[in-house]
């Protein structure tokens, strides 16, 4: 008896280089699923089989529910670390290797846009930050209020330069997961500004530079205001990573450290909020 008739891949490389574009413009991440080598004759030939969206999950489905669900859960891992990982089922969606009777392998390729880092401030720091975060391909957006701070000639290693009010252009900035965001203004009351923007979108990292006082201030103000507690836990401070650091260059160092780390799966240091302690109303 002929063997069944093997399927080809569902996605073409038209369809697939579409679907990247699309990605990359639209910073909305999805992650290619490739059949790569399988014993499974029912999910056809090796190829791109099917493409997994953030909140849509895989389309098309690949073989059984089971298989889908699994691909659709091992895809959302390989995109939250932003790494192609290979994985390796049964046709039923369980776990397997290539010794199995009816294994199918897979490569989860994730299509990510660049990393975004938004920095807030336009002073001694954020100078060599922005030189450093163009080296590790980072988008680099600065933005001040004083233009003769945020301009070319002092940043032309970021892809945008701002000179407005911070206020202003944060309210028309999409913050997404993969923008991280440093505030180094001159003043704490630019960091609150800047916070209230901030708080609450997807940006796994906001770092506060500044002394224990200063983002005390800051923090205290918020929550007397009504902010919540929960709503601080993607803010980091102090800021950047423990080395020691002394000159503008080295602090700009340890916070392009600490974003890394905390990209590829560390853990950079939180102000725990139980270390504040507000001070009492002041008497009517």
């Amino acid at each position: 008896m002929a063997a069944p008739e093997r399927r080809p891949a569902v996605i073409d490389r038209a369809a697939a280089l579409a679907a990247a574009r699309q990605a990359l413009a639209q910073r909305a991440p999805i992650v290619f699923v490739h059949l790569v080598g399988t014993r499974a004759v029912e999910l056809g030939a090796p190829g791109l089989l099917a493409v997994y969206r953030q909140g849509q999950g895989l389309a098309p489905g690949v073989g059984g529910g089971a298989l889908t669900h699994a691909l659709a859960e091992a895809a959302a891992a390989a995109l939250a670390v932003g790494r192609p990982r290979a994985v390796t089922f049964s046709a039923d969606g369980a776990a397997a290797t290539r010794r199995d009777p009816a294994y199918a392998r897979f490569l989860l390729d994730p299509i990510v846009a660049a990393p975004r880092l938004l920095i807030v401030g336009a002073g001694h720091i954020a100078q060599p930050l922005a030189r450093i975060a163009a080296v590790l391909e980072f988008e680099t957006i600065v933005v001040d209020e004083r233009a003769d701070f945020a301009n070319r000639e002092r940043f032309p290693a970021a892809d945008t330069v701002a000179a407005c009010p911070i206020e202003d252009y944060l309210a028309g900035f999409d913050v997404d997961a993969q923008t991280y965001v440093v505030l180094v203004t001159r003043a704490h009351r630019f960091d609150e500004a800047a916070l209230r923007r901030l708080l609450g979108s997807p940006a796994p990292y906001i770092g506060m530079i500044g002394s224990r006082r200063r983002v005390h201030i800051v923090y205290g103000t918020m929550l007397a205001d009504g902010f919540g507690p929960d709503q601080f836990r993607n803010v980091y401070a102090p800021i950047g990573l423990d080395i020691g650091a002394q000159t503008p260059a080295e602090i700009a160092a340890a916070i392009a450290a600490e974003i890394v780390d905390l990209r590829r799966g560390g853990r950079a240091r939180h102000l725990s909020l139980s270390e504040f302690r507000p001070a009492p109303p002041s008497a009517a």
